[in-house]
């Protein structure tokens, strides 16, 4: 931890007090996983033992939940249209835990109707290019959709396709 060249050593209690009070603060500005929270704590030079109480003393006062904080990651890439892959490593990039992160996504269904509308984005109702047509799937894929979802969301879009005619 960070102090000014002429303070006086904190004791282990008042390090502890500090790590506590500059956790709730960085949760306040924005939600953090424990593994997050804890590589913040250690890059203030936090020692390893006062960033641990830090994180155990926000999980215990609720300040700090890994699966409401994944659910809320889940929800926030869906909307912007991602898929599950995405989202799955997202969440591990975020310090998620597996076991949470496989039981968020467990019901994960992908958001079909935005996919057909970056279909329709990409595609512009012509399906017989084939170029334009792996450029969409590309898209897809890259938004962590798997080959499976990619195929179903484009035989959703010719049945769009079929309608209008």
């Amino acid at each position: 931890m960070r102090r000014k060249k002429n303070a006086p050593p904190l004791t282990p209690e008042e390090e502890y007090e500090q790590a506590a009070s500059t956790a709730a603060a960085m949760l306040a500005r924005r939600p953090l996983s424990e593994k997050l929270l804890l590589q913040k704590l250690k890059e203030k030079e936090f020692s390893e033992d006062s960033a641990q109480y830090a994180v155990e003393r926000m999980r215990v006062l609720g300040a700090l939940d890994d699966t409401t904080y994944a659910e809320m990651i889940v929800r926030s890439y869906r909307a912007k249209g991602c898929g599950k892959l995405r989202i799955r490593q997202e969440l591990q990039h975020r310090g998620i835990p597996r076991e949470i992160a496989q039981e968020v996504l467990e019901d994960f269904e992908p958001d079909w109707d935005a996919m057909v509308a970056l279909l329709e984005k990409k595609l512009h109702g012509d399906v017989s290019d084939r170029t334009r047509n792996e450029k969409a799937f590309a898209a897809l894929q890259r938004k962590g959709f798997s080959f499976s979802q990619i195929r179903q969301a484009m035989e959703r879009y010719v049945e769009l396709l079929d309608e209008e005619e």
